[in-house]
């Protein structure tokens, strides 16, 4: 199945992995990778080094082409962009900031960029600033999303794009790639899919609790970090969405974590949460809520405690195979909904 995005990265399969920070992992992406799609590693605000490191595992891991995604507004954001073109990775995806200067360096040496965006304006200045693709990213999506619908924005870009789009929301059979791509999309990028599988580095008791869900049990607000975001409908989301004020003490004592996490000193951690404003300053706290929910996911089955990011299309998944499997059975539906709807057609 060639498409632009195959084309453009080098791959089998037009099928990427999200770059989910603290889940898109060398072994993932790494397993995306040998099973002909583009891995994406979440770099997030992962520690400069760590990132490095993780670069360097998932080179020992395969030969493939793969991806890198570096949230520029979080913190060590901007630094991982820079150790990924330190490490002239064929891929990197931004997001939350400008990325021209990616661009030019990239470029420089054979590299390619992508930009994750949530509406057709940041699609055009993603466009202009030199990226090679976008990430769409409609309102099904896990995570941060826009308001539009994926169904309804991949068209629309496709219409305006010069560049491959890349759908992501509600994206989990080979029957939703194949919507995406009649719709104009070059490929798709998943991450609830994704993180569902062995390889996934959620405990799996929330692997097991994704299986019992279905379409609706997700929650979209800005409650969870000050930006709208999608999160799976369990307890510990919906205490997160109805809380007014922050025990501060608490988020106080967590900063320390915080700071010893991603390698940067407390005090810029403190100056740099202080200078962005009131509501920044709330969007921060929550943040850190949020932060120490997900960790809870990777080390505890407990879902009456915490809480992650999911898609709408976790109703979708009924199983947790091994990426390998995954990918096989998502090229095998595609291919019997091609061949469905030529019946159907023809018919």
């Amino acid at each position: 199945m060639q498409t632009a995005v195959t084309e453009l990265f080098g791959i089998q399969h037009p099928i990427l992995n999200a770059g989910m920070g603290r889940v898109a992992l060398p072994e993932m992406v790494a397993a995306v990778c040998n099973a002909g799609g583009l891995g994406v590693l979440g770099a997030g605000s992962s520690p400069p080094e760590q990132t490095r490191e993780m670069i360097r595992e998932i080179r020992s891991r395969t030969n493939k082409p793969f991806g890198a995604n570096t949230p520029l507004a979080l913190p060590n954001g901007l630094e991982n962009a820079k150790v990924c073109l330190e490490e002239q990775i064929p891929v990197i995806n931004y997001s939350m900031g400008r990325g021209d200067w990616i661009c030019k360096a990239a470029h420089a040496y054979g590299g390619k960029v992508m930009a994750s965006v949530a509406d057709q304006n940041l699609a055009l200045k993603a466009q202009q600033h030199g990226c090679d693709a976008v990430i769409a990213a409609g309102y099904e999506a896990a995570g941060h999303s826009g308001a539009v619908t994926t169904f309804a924005l991949i068209p629309r870009l496709a219409e305006l794009l010069d560049i491959p789009v890349i759908a992501a929301g509600g994206i989990s059979t080979g029957a939703s790639m194949i919507a995406a791509l009649a719709l104009g999309a070059g490929g798709v990028s998943m991450g609830t899919r994704f993180w569902t599988t062995k390889e996934g580095p959620m405990h799996q008791g929330w692997k097991e609790k994704a299986l019992e869900l279905d379409v609706s049990d997700t929650l979209y607000s800005a409650k969870f970090d000050g930006i709208p975001c999608r999160q799976m409908d369990v307890p510990g989301a919906r205490k997160m969405m109805d809380a007014r004020m922050f025990n501060v003490f608490s988020v106080f004592q967590h900063s320390f974590q915080i700071a010893r996490e991603l390698e940067i000193p407390w005090t810029r951690l403190v100056i740099d949460t202080m200078k962005k404003g009131p509501k920044e300053i709330e969007g921060m706290m929550r943040m850190s809520q949020m932060l120490k929910s997900h960790s809870h996911t990777l080390v505890s089955g407990d879902t009456s405690k915490g809480f992650t990011t999911v898609g709408m299309s976790v109703g979708m998944v009924h199983d947790i195979p091994t990426i390998a499997e995954l990918m096989d059975r998502i090229i095998a539906e595609a291919q019997e909904c091609q061949a469905n709807l030529a019946r159907n057609v023809l018919g």
